[in-house]
Formats: structure tokens, sequence, C-alpha cells
């Protein structure tokens, strides 16, 4: 009896881990995303002035102004390209942070861009992460602020259009 509970056991965790791996899709529809998922890993709690200067003023504004989050804990990431701004900033312990505050990390953030004349005229993307996905977004179109899960689809056009088409399209 135990060995066909063993055998069970085998022959689901085999079948689990077959639907698991043909339901990933390896390559995605967009390239975007593929940009994107680089850049998430590129945040730091140490950013450099002279290779990230605006993660390196963010993460001293923030630190300044916010008061409720663990700020030395926050993790930065920016980019610039022409008239737009990405920020991505990584939180690693959201769940201590009440639902009702966590947008004010995406708030002090978008103050410190905006108190600074040089970012006025830009497009600002701001993404933030928490631990296992995408918290909050706000770009110049359209926000997702509900704090748990975000649709980190809307940062795609910082970089710009599709170019792979989508499988609807095809």
């Amino acid at each position: 009896m135990q060995r066909i509970n063993r055998f069970s056991a085998s022959v689901a965790a085999l079948m689990f881990m077959g639907i698991t791996f043909c339901s990933c899709d390896s390559k995605p529809d967009d390239k975007r995303k593929v940009y994107l998922l680089e850049d998430k890993k590129k945040v730091t709690d140490t950013p450099d002035q002279k290779t990230d200067s605006i993660s390196y003023f963010l993460k001293e504004c923030v630190n300044r102004t916010l008061t409720g989050i663990k700020t030395d804990e926050l993790k930065y990431f920016s980019k610039e390209k022409n008239d737009t701004v990405l920020v991505i900033v990584k939180v690693g312990d959201m769940k201590g942070i009440e639902k009702s505050s966590r947008k004010e990390l995406l708030f002090a953030v978008e103050d410190c861009l905006k108190a600074v004349d040089y970012f006025k005229n830009k497009k600002i993307y701001i993404d933030v992460e928490g631990r296992f996905n995408t918290l909050l977004v706000k770009t110049p179109v359209k926000a997702d602020l509900d704090g748990k899960f975000a649709d980190s689809d809307l940062i795609l056009p910082f970089y710009g259009k599709n170019i792979i088409p989508n499988k609807e399209t095809k």
C-alpha cells in the first residue's frame, strides 16, 4: 500500500511539473516585457551618483520626506529616455506597511521628482515592486494604485511601441 502511495505521489508530481513547464511561455509576446524584467533586476539599495543620479537623488529625498516606512530598505533603479523617466522602487517588506499608506511611497517619489525643474516637463513612469509582484504603477496616462497587484504592463510604453505583435493580432 505504501508503495502505491509513493508511486501515486511521484506520478502526481511529474504531472504537475509537466503542466507547469508546458504552460509557461518561454518567449514573451512583447519584447518590452523583457526590458522591464531586466530593469527590475537592476534595483539597488546603494545607487551610484555617477551611473544612476536620479535614483541617488530619490533615495536621499524619499528618506528625508517619508515617515512610517523603513526607507533604508528601499531599492531603486531609474532610467531616462528622451523626454521620459522610469523609476523602479523595490520594497522588501510591503506587508509591514498598511495598504492605505502604500501609495505614500509612490507619491513621495513623484513629489521629489516634481520638486526639480528638470523633471517638470518629463513624462514620469513609476513602478513600485514588492517581494513577488508589482504593487503600484503610475504613468503619464494611467495609474494602478490598489496596493496589492498592479498591472506592470502600464509601464511598457516607456520602452516604446510593441514591435512584436501580440498573439491576438496574429
